[in-house]
């Protein structure tokens, strides 16, 4: 091999030959280097592939320094190895060779394992072999160089500014002591080559980040959309409702909302609904389920359920409610977090219209209330009815009275206005408003209550939790003027359930007319002793004997007072029944024979189910 000159030298001036060499050659030679760097160049910019551009490279080391093969190698990110990846005239077998997890170790384990080319790597400089045949230093070129045929090669480093990027192989089938000029050229091209490298990759990360911000642009663009429609929701007044069903759809996933008590004000899905995290927490505290965020952005929450999304709904500073997602296919993006974020936005202004609408309805029917409940009746009728009718409600008809009270001193809560409307369902047609310490509620007639008042004692009672929570239900209403005295009859019997600290359902349409008078207009502590001193005897007796004196009781009463007739519905002999019926008399030292006796006894059991049973109707 005879190398072309060096292009790096100084030229002498005025001289015909420059180190021996014509200047016609050094001519050629200078335009095939600039012709071979512009095109390496070119390559670069076009963004070619960087495989590509060290074949180019191999192939322009073997046209101007006169290699047989040539191979760029680079070093894996680990720098634990050197692998080709750029070559001209090598075979697929030898690159398979080279390719070998231990063939080009940078640091080999032992002497027999080591190359020139890692050996260049680690030292930063280049090394040449004459010969291969002599090279024994070298373990591994005994097999790789009879595996392509070459008996002479040279390895520079890819030297950039900051590292060494890889080596520059240049392989002779002969042979070949390389001199100082070889060198000079080779590691010149390995400059050359060092410099496209480092080109490409700042070219690559360019383009890649180039491509993220397009990314970028497009998902940024789609939030613009998604909350444009999110915010023509909010002009048209589709309400809460309606906007958590669209971004349920916009999400592919389950939306809840609530209040910061963790009460549920909306939810929706585009499939099967699914539950945020510890949704069936009885009275969740607004941190009950997790930690406040402390920026107002989406926070992931792990649950055993699986992984669910969260952004704080805040109005003026003040946490109002939460955003969660749920049942998602797949974590949200950057834009679906961005619309979560925003649409929590616009959930603030909804909760902030409902609190308006809330609070102005709440007024209105409380002073409805008020009027309606006056102890000396109502005194300008036509104007009640017509407030009614402003808010939905035709008082004309008759309706049930409920009254839902806390077995405390404490007033309910203002949050229970929103449990109760969910709890009632929007097809209910309920109307309610705070009065004294108490939620009343009206339900028109033509609808049977216990259902819906079941349901609204249930989540009542559940967000309650530990207090007991009471919900009384008034006989029928059918005038204006007897709402005041539905009222009291319901006030009186919540006071005496509140003496159990039990809570419940209460039934009052069950119950007599006597017993209505008597709750209503004795003081519950009387009460309570009365029902007890006559009740609880019976009860305890039952209780250590395993018998049914107070079943026995109720039977013969409800039966008119016929031993017969209890004997056949409770299913036994009525000597049984006379048995028992003497037991009671003398445990509650009464004779059953007397009308006055029998009217207290019943009395008595009204106002101990009242007092006692978990849900009296």
């Amino acid at each position: 091999m005879r190398p072309q000159a060096a292009i790096g030298s100084a030229i002498a001036p005025g001289v015909g030959f420059w180190q021996g060499v014509p200047m016609t050659k050094f001519v050629t030679s200078l335009h095939s280097w600039m012709s071979a760097v512009s095109d390496i160049a070119r390559a670069v910019n076009n963004a070619e592939p960087l495989d590509l551009i060290l074949t180019r490279v191999a192939d322009q080391a073997c046209a101007l320094i006169g290699f047989d093969f040539c191979a760029v190698m680079l070093a894996d990110t680990e720098r634990d190895r050197v692998r080709v990846a750029g070559w001209s005239g090598l075979t697929s077998n030898y690159i398979s060779l080279v390719s070998d997890d231990h063939a080009l170790m940078i640091h080999p384990l032992d002497r027999g394992l080591d190359s020139p080319a890692a050996r260049a790597y680690r030292e930063g400089c280049t090394i040449t072999v004459a010969d291969t045949h002599d090279a024994g230093i070298y373990g591994r070129l005994s097999r790789l160089a009879p595996a392509q045929g070459y008996r002479s090669l040279l390895a520079s480093p890819l030297r950039s500014s900051e590292e060494v990027l890889g080596i520059l192989v240049g392989y002779l089938e002969r042979p070949h002591v390389f001199d100082s000029s070889d060198v000079e050229l080779a590691e010149l091209l390995a400059e050359q080559t060092a410099i496209a490298i480092h080109t490409a990759q700042l070219r690559a990360a360019q383009q890649e980040v180039i491509g993220e911000l397009r990314e970028q642009r497009t998902v940024l663009d789609w939030a613009e959309q998604q909350h444009s429609r999110l915010m023509q929701l909010v002009l048209d007044d589709m309400g809460l409702v309606g906007l958590v069903e669209a971004l349920a759809d916009i999400l592919q996933a389950s939306v809840t909302v609530e209040d910061a008590g963790a009460f549920v004000l909306a939810s929706a899905s585009d499939g099967s609904y699914v539950t945020p995290p510890g949704a069936d927490t009885p009275r969740r505290s607004p941190a009950g389920r997790m930690p406040e965020p402390s920026r107002y952005e989406v926070v992931k929450v792990t649950g055993d359920d699986g992984e669910a999304w969260f952004a704080p709904v805040v109005l003026s500073g003040e946490l109002v409610g939460r955003l969660w997602v749920t049942g998602s296919a797949h974590p949200p993006g950057p834009g679906q977090r961005r619309v979560i974020e925003r649409f929590a936005l616009v959930v603030g202004v909804e909760v902030l219209k409902r609190r308006h609408l809330v609070d102005v309805e709440e007024r209105l029917s409380g002073d409805l209330m008020a009027d309606l409940m006056r102890p000396d009746g109502v005194s300008q009728p036509r104007a009640v009815l017509d407030r009614a009718g402003a808010l939905g409600h035709d008082l004309a008809v008759p309706h049930w009275l409920g009254l839902l009270a806390l077995d405390h001193d404490d007033p309910v809560p203002g949050r229970f206005a929103d449990l109760v409307r969910a709890a009632a369902g929007t097809d209910v047609p309920l109307l309610m408003g705070r009065y004294e310490d108490s939620l009343v509620l009206l339900l028109p007639a033509a609808v049977e209550p216990m259902p819906v008042f079941r349901r609204i004692h249930e989540q009542a009672a559940l967000h309650a939790a530990p207090t007991p929570v009471s919900l009384i239900v008034s006989s029928y209403v059918a005038e204006l003027g007897d709402y005041s005295h539905a009222y009291q009859l319901a006030t009186g019997a919540s006071r005496l359930r509140r003496l159990s600290e039990r809570g419940g359902l209460v039934d009052l349409r069950a119950l007599s007319v006597t017993s209505l008078l008597l709750i209503s207009g004795t003081l519950p502590i009387q009460l309570q002793h009365f029902a007890t001193t006559m009740i609880e005897p019976l009860q305890s007796y039952d209780a250590r004997r395993n018998t049914d004196l107070v079943r026995t009781l109720r039977a013969w009463l409800n039966a008119g007072f016929s031993t017969v007739s209890a004997a056949e519905i409770l299913v036994v002999h009525v000597n049984t029944v006379a048995y028992r019926l003497a037991r009671i008399e003398a445990l509650v030292q009464r004779d059953l024979r007397r009308s006055d006796t029998r009217l207290e006894i019943q009395l008595a059991l009204h106002v101990w189910d009242v007092l006692t049973l978990d849900d009296v109707s």
